[in-house]
């Protein structure tokens, strides 16, 4: 029996859409490329910086690698104001691209290798010579430091740590946040932003904090 050639080409398009629709439903197919088949979402790899795609945010970007939002934007002269979760595609221009970011984290995290830890060879020709010891009398005491005090002001590079090593109690910042207080090492700058909020108003809330423990 001879098939329609209509009737034969329907008949694969609906095996084609049906297999496609099947694996969707037991989650074994992804065309977003932002989510893994288990439906969580794409993270870049510490280990691999051509992970990064051009959908992430600067907040993947600086929670995965060891760098902040403010020194990316510096280094891209990025607006100050680009808040955390833009996409790094929307960002683009002669100075800033996924390529250039990747080769700039991968520098990032190249090991510099120190001066101290490379040793001369020793050249056999040459006698070794034993250092003679240096008189207790002749070394020259240290002299002390002067203690600098820094001034307790809320900047752009302040932690949270620096706020509870100021006096300021974690209730009192969550309570200016709204929300719970993030890890003591975060930047409050980076992390405000992070949430989509304006730096300056929560910034003189917390000033008026640090002014009121002293």
């Amino acid at each position: 029996m001879r098939i329609h050639p209509h009737v034969f080409g329907a008949l694969v398009l609906a095996v084609f859409l049906g297999t496609i629709l099947a694996f969707q439903a037991g989650g074994f197919w992804s065309v977003s490329g932002k989510v893994s088949v288990g439906g969580e979402a794409v993270q870049p790899s510490a280990d691999d910086v051509n992970t990064i795609k051009g959908w992430m945010t600067l907040e993947q970007i600086t929670s995965t690698y060891n760098v902040t939002l403010e020194q990316i934007l510096t280094q891209f002269q990025l607006p100050a104001d680009t808040p955390a979760f833009a996409a790094i595609k929307d960002l683009e221009s002669e100075a800033f691209s996924v390529t250039e970011l990747r080769l700039w984290l991968e520098a990032q995290s190249s090991p510099t290798p120190s001066d101290a830890s490379v040793m001369p060879e020793s050249d056999p020709a040459v006698p070794f010579v034993a250092p003679t010891a240096t008189p207790v009398s002749a070394v020259e005491a240290p002299v002390p430091t002067e203690h600098l005090v820094v001034d307790k002001q809320v900047t752009g590079k302040t932690t949270f740590q620096d706020l509870l090593y100021w006096g300021v109690p974690q209730a009192a910042i969550e309570s200016t946040l709204g929300v719970e207080m993030p890890a003591p090492s975060t930047v409050i700058k980076d992390f405000v932003t992070g949430k989509g909020l304006e730096f300056s108003p929560i910034k003189t809330q917390l000033q008026a904090e640090v002014d009121q423990s002293q």
